[in-house]
């Protein structure tokens, strides 16, 4: 049997690797009983394999390990992980190591909607933008709804005050719709009823959580300004007296005085809207370096030893080919991260970008960070942060 399910695969990653043409399969991975989040990978005609969420392509490293093949994550600690059942069935699963979680995973080739469904007859209309509450009244949060609908094809995200729900993509058929995101670390489900102006729905996150979410057409429709939710509460803070763990000899200080301005990144390579952060300030630290920016990257990270975070942190930041420093600050805890930083309000978000001078000091705070999936107010926080550098520099 092992022989023959061997020799299946390797035929199929024969086929695999001399298509001349892009090649997509639509997975399922069932993260529980009655959930299961769909979403594609492509094979383009370069050999290389994305996981596509909407207009996100996110690249996969290919290994073969017996008779089974692994997509591994470049930047996230998890990984897919699946046999050829038949030359167009796929079963497997995908690990969370982070969590230390394993979901059933099955894939087929597929050129047809990210949801299944009845796409005959009139699709209601899904607006651009809506004012979102989530959860109930005990517990809940508010966002901004930003979609596209094109036939009964829905793209979108949430912007929420901590950071955006990356790429979502799904589809619209009669008066549901059916949005996932899928990128190694969130495993997100939306689901909602439209009712005109309004949608009604449930928000699923890996296996257990779930919680209801309700949107109001509204073109003005905004959260509350990312550059206040933290602040200073104590002006006798000395960021130079700070200690972190460098990632391979001993203690490290951070010098700010050779630098007009220094970008330090609270962050966590658990978390992908740092990596969509980072692979930004990858290109402000190209774009300024030279002029004198400094950017360090201090690492919360989620593994049980110091030992362990270290090495984590490491990986990540050459997986990630940072051109900066990066440096272990602590546990994965937004309780730790403001004990650390306790000259603030608090630290409610990972990620939260200081800007701080030459003198040491703290001139803008920056929390979460709403990236490449809402468009137009990404584009607004690129120029803004560009103009408090420039400013800087030209001092």
């Amino acid at each position: 049997m092992i022989k023959s399910v061997f020799l299946l695969l390797s035929l199929f990653v024969l086929k695999y690797t001399s298509l001349s043409q892009v090649e997509q399969w639509r997975f399922e991975i069932s993260l529980n009983d009655r959930l299961h989040l769909p979403f594609f990978i492509k094979k383009t005609n370069d050999s290389k394999i994305y996981i596509v969420n909407g207009k996100e392509e996110i690249p996969m490293s290919v290994s073969n390990d017996k008779d089974s093949v692994i997509y591994q994550f470049k930047e996230m600690d998890s990984y897919l992980k699946f046999a050829f059942k038949d030359s167009n069935n796929i079963l497997g699963y995908w690990r969370d190591n982070r969590k230390g979680m394993s979901f059933p995973l099955s894939g087929t080739q597929s050129q047809g909607t990210r949801f299944e469904g009845k796409a005959n007859g009139f699709n209601n209309t899904v607006f651009s933008s809506y004012e979102v509450t989530f959860g109930n009244q005990k517990d809940s949060w508010l966002a901004v709804g930003l979609f596209e609908q094109h036939n009964n094809k829905l793209s979108g995200t949430f912007l929420t005050e901590t950071g955006d729900y990356r790429f979502l993509d799904g589809n619209v058929f009669g008066d549901r719709l059916h949005l996932s995101c899928f990128d190694g670390a969130h495993a997100f489900v939306f689901t909602a009823k439209i009712f005109g102006d309004t949608l009604l729905g449930k928000f699923y996150s890996g296996a257990s959580y779930q919680t209801t979410w309700k949107a109001v057409k509204d073109a003005d429709a905004a959260i509350s300004n990312p550059d206040s939710l933290t602040y200073l509460v104590d002006s006798k803070y000395d960021l130079s007296v700070f200690k972190y763990n460098a990632l391979r000899f001993g203690q490290k200080k951070i010098n700010f005085s050779k630098h007009p301005v220094t970008i330090l990144q609270i962050m966590g390579s658990w978390c992908p809207n740092c990596l969509d952060e980072t692979n930004y300030f990858k290109t402000l630290h190209e774009k300024y370096n030279a002029d004198g920016l400094q950017i360090v990257a201090l690492g919360f990270e989620s593994q049980k030893t110091k030992r362990e975070r270290k090495k984590h942190l490491r990986i990540f930041s050459k997986k990630a080919k940072l051109p900066y420093q990066v440096l272990l600050a602590g546990r994965a805890s937004k309780k730790e991260a403001s004990q650390r930083f306790s000259m603030l309000n608090k630290v409610i978000s990972f990620p939260t970008t200081l800007f701080v001078n030459s003198k040491g000091e703290i001139i803008h705070i920056h929390t979460g960070f709403n990236g490449p999936a809402t468009g137009g107010i990404f584009n607004m926080y690129k120029k803004e942060t560009e103009r408090i550098i420039a400013l800087e520099l030209l001092k």
